[in-house]
């Protein structure tokens, strides 16, 4: 297992933007997404079977991604991706609510 990550952020391995994300992510849902720590997902995307994994890149648009949510049984996950226009923002992506597995990072 690895320990918890985001990609391209200093100082604090990313525990402020990944904060930061939690809060737009609620704000974005209306609720809270679960408190696991989402390494890998693997799922189907389209008609594509792919893994999606933190800090490489996002198997269908290319982009790095750099955090997985997960909104609870039944609800859907949300993969965000640093916008390769401005490293500093993101994007998101809610995606479908089934997974075929998913990974943890360590803590």
């Amino acid at each position: 297992m690895e320990a918890f990550f985001i990609p391209n952020r200093a100082g604090d391995n990313g525990e402020s933007t990944y904060e930061q994300l939690r809060v737009q992510t609620e704000l974005h849902m209306g609720r809270a997404p679960h408190r696991r720590r989402i390494r890998e997902l693997w799922t189907r995307r389209g008609s594509l079977d792919c893994v999606t994994t933190v800090g490489l890149p996002d198997p269908i648009c290319g982009d790095l991604v750099i955090a997985i949510f997960d909104m609870g049984n039944g609800r859907p996950f949300l993969i965000y991706r640093q916008d390769p226009m401005d490293p500093e923002m993101s994007t998101c992506e809610i995606i479908g609510n089934t997974a075929y597995e998913v990974s943890e990072f360590t803590l």
